[in-house]
């Protein structure tokens, strides 16, 4: 579990179904994940490219800029575990409702590139009658690097 401890920044997000690769919000995207020692996570990715809202706040944007907004977004956060060679995310919070109580699993990997030892989380989601294969690659943010 130590290995995992501290924040992490997304590299790269692909997505595997049969034999096409595609780029989850259309390759455009940012992340940040932290686990905690006291086991505690929480991930948060987007979409570089979102509209800015012509609002004070979220609640008073229009319905599809929300709707948009929100599409292009995704965190949650819970408490982890590891099993074996996978991390157990327990959802508390999310901003999609459906994760609430749910628990999502991550295969871990270690990828060796450039002298640097990356963090591969992988996992399956099933939907529209299609399996894909999500692989997030994420690179440690050491403490003193800022953005």
């Amino acid at each position: 579990m130590d290995s995992l401890i501290g924040t992490w920044r997304l590299v790269e997000w692909t997505a595997t179904i049969g034999t096409r690769q595609v780029r989850p919000f259309g390759g455009s995207v940012t992340g940040l994940l932290t686990y905690t020692p006291d086991g505690r996570m929480w991930a948060a990715l987007m979409q570089q490219d979102r509209d800015p809202l012509d609002a004070s706040s979220i609640r008073s944007a229009d319905v599809r800029d929300r709707a948009a907004a929100a599409a292009g977004y995704i965190s949650y956060a819970g408490s982890y575990t590891i099993e074996g060679d996978e991390v157990h995310h327990d959802v508390e919070v999310s901003l999609f409702p459906d994760w609430v109580g749910d628990l999502q699993k991550r295969r871990i990997n270690w990828v060796t590139s450039d002298d640097e030892t990356l963090l591969e989380l992988s996992y399956v989601q099933t939907g529209n009658g299609k399996d894909a294969t999500n692989r997030l690659l994420w690179r440690r943010i050491e403490p003193e690097e800022t953005t």
